[in-house]
């Protein structure tokens, strides 16, 4: 049944220690429910004895509380039975608040919890998880998925089991009265709501998964037309994104609301019925008594008992309806958190390394997933400090995918990776990669101050003020800045869009430079920059090759030329190393490369 399905899932989802706290909360739903039918119920006798106060006399029990309340009339006993009636009902309904807040506050510091691993589990994966998978999946999962499990799964859960607790005390009570009509009236009810449920379940399923489906393509959509803003006003798109973000929109409220339809429409079909069939009940037994005296006291029982049954079968079948359609999110979670890492390199805390001075690959070979080719067949190179390294090559060569090999991000199926003539193990390779400065072509600015991004992933209190000055000095930023409303305390803005291409760099560079980084890795740096601009950014490269070790990847002629060491890279294969001069003279397809380059430079 898919609702056990569901119900074991969200038990693999939940750690040990939440699944102790949720049998002490199934403990404390059974004491409540006790509570809530014994105030409940206590409405019933005092309409009898209303209704009839020499039952006062004629029934044992009300004759002991009689005695025992130290009574002398019976309306002085039908006063302190009211009271005490409406004490327990008082009681009952704060036992009924503190089961919803504890409910409430259990199910929500789970959620807490499910997004901090799932978040956790997402960041540690390896990063060829990353480089496969569309993050706008993994961001709704994260925000949309989690929340929808909480609420309308986690939480309708244990509504469930506190409703069914109170159910079933109800039906258990009036088989104790007439069990003929406490198995009547549980076939009705449960019975309606069944085979409402029975015709439904497959709908709710289908209507849930668009739901889900509707969340990811929502947060795709929304990243694609603000990260392309530019393209979209140029090309005159905002009509046609408008119109498919509506469209989005549109059919995930409309499922949005066949749920919600489903899950409360039945309840005035079902009520009507019932009522109505209290109404039957209470003209059968005048008929067939002749004399209210026996009919009210235990129509007032059957009334109270469908006054807090019928709300209880409702909320049953809502949490059950909740839990069909969005139990899709359940799955999702279960098999994010349940991700096996192949490697926990990532997650130790290692310092960095004191020097570095020599990187080498030694007869890497590197396949993607599924994937028959090599990226990389057989390569083997080495990088020294105080020479300016560059990896060439056209687009699709594996430059890039060499790039990540070098950074410790891809691990080569044979093949290893040195550092200071050590090979590096699992263990080194988070030290390594510590000592590591990566410029990427797009640099990641934070919506921050330029103190905040030359010191990135440092406390605020703890940022050296002197020291990212210098930073930004070495890297040749400091002029810029300095003409910057509020200096280095001024806010880039979002992603720093009103920095210029050469800006962006030298901000990556002062990054590196601040955290002490011995390497420095750069992609594509000077591929957004003019002439003028690309030559002043390798000029800087140079003067800083003797104190870090840079390797840069690029196809620009201008950034090649100023290289010591070119590596040329074609169809995962080395094809030419040396210097400038080396290779235009014995390489022919490095003179191609940069005769292209040239003209389109040009």
């Amino acid at each position: 049944m898919y609702i056990l399905e569901i119900t074991k899932k969200i038990f693999l989802i939940l750690d040990e220690k939440q699944k102790k706290n949720l049998l002490i909360m199934l403990a404390f739903f059974l004491l409540s429910a006790l509570i809530q039918i014994i105030g409940a119920s206590s409405i019933a006798p005092f309409i009898a004895i209303i209704s009839n106060p020499d039952a006062i006399v004629k029934n044992s029990a009300y004759f002991y509380l009689y005695k025992l309340m130290h009574c002398e009339t019976n309306s002085q006993f039908i006063i302190y039975f009211g009271v005490l009636s409406m004490l327990l009902i008082f009681v009952s309904n704060f036992f009924s608040a503190i089961t919803l807040w504890l409910l409430l506050k259990f199910s929500i510091s789970i959620g807490r919890n499910i997004q901090y691993r799932l978040y956790q589990n997402f960041l540690t994966r390896e990063y060829i998880y990353h480089k496969s998978n569309n993050y706008n999946s993994t961001i709704s999962i994260i925000t949309q998925d989690a929340p929808r499990f909480v609420y309308m799964v986690l939480q309708q859960f244990l509504i469930l089991l506190s409703q069914l607790f109170i159910a079933g005390i109800i039906i258990v009570g009036l088989l104790f009265i007439n069990p003929t009509i406490a198995i009547l009236t549980g076939l009705l009810i449960g019975g309606s709501y069944l085979l409402t449920y029975a015709y439904l379940r497959r709908s709710l399923a289908k209507h849930g998964q668009q739901v889900s489906y509707q969340a990811q393509q929502t947060q795709a959509i929304l990243s694609e037309s603000f990260i392309g803003i530019k393209d979209i006003i140029l090309n005159s798109l905002e009509k046609k994104y408008i119109g498919r973000f509506d469209n989005i929109v549109e059919k995930g409220a409309s499922s949005s609301a066949f749920i919600a339809l489903s899950s409360d429409i039945p309840k005035f079909i079902i009520e009507t019925v019932s009522f109505s069939a209290i109404l039957l009940l209470a003209i059968l037994l005048l008929v067939k008594s002749g004399t209210t005296e026996n009919v009210i006291p235990l129509l007032s029982i059957y009334a109270i008992a469908g006054y807090k049954l019928l709300p209880t079968m409702q909320q049953i079948y809502k949490s059950i309806s909740s839990i069909s359609a969005h139990g899709v999110t359940a799955s999702t979670l279960l098999r994010e958190l349940q991700y096996t890492q192949t490697t926990t390199t990532h997650l130790l805390d290692a310092p960095p390394m004191k020097a570095v001075s020599q990187i080498a690959l030694n007869n890497i070979n590197y396949r993607y997933p599924n994937k028959p080719e090599l990226a990389l067949d057989q390569v083997s190179v080495e990088f020294y400090l105080g020479s300016l390294n560059t990896i060439a090559g056209s687009s699709g060569s594996g430059k890039s995918t060499l790039a990540d090999v070098v950074l410790g991000l891809l691990k080569p199926e044979a093949g290893t990776l040195q550092c200071n003539n050590q090979t590096l193990n699992d263990a080194d390779v988070r030290s390594y990669q510590h000592s590591i400065g990566y410029v990427p072509q797009q640099i990641f600015i934070l919506d921050d101050t330029v103190m905040a991004n030359v010191a990135f992933g440092v406390a605020p209190e703890d940022i050296d003020k002197q020291k990212v000055l210098q930073a930004l000095k070495s890297a040749n930023a400091i002029s810029f800045v300095e003409k910057m409303p509020n200096g280095i305390e001024t806010q880039l803005g979002q992603d720093g869009k009103l920095l210029s291409g050469g800006q962006r760099q030298r901000i990556g560079i002062a990054r590196a430079l601040y955290r002490e980084n011995k390497v420095l890795i750069l992609d594509e740096p000077t591929s957004a920059l003019d002439i003028e601009s690309e030559y002043e950014f390798m000029s800087l490269l140079r003067l800083l090759k003797d104190q870090v070790l840079i390797v840069v990847i690029s196809h620009r002629p201008a950034a090649i030329k100023l290289s010591d060491q070119i590596i040329l890279v074609d169809d995962g294969k080395i094809i030419g190393k040396g210097s400038y001069e080396v290779l235009c003279n014995t390489n022919e397809a490095f003179r191609e490369m940069m005769d292209k380059g040239s003209m389109d430079a040009a």
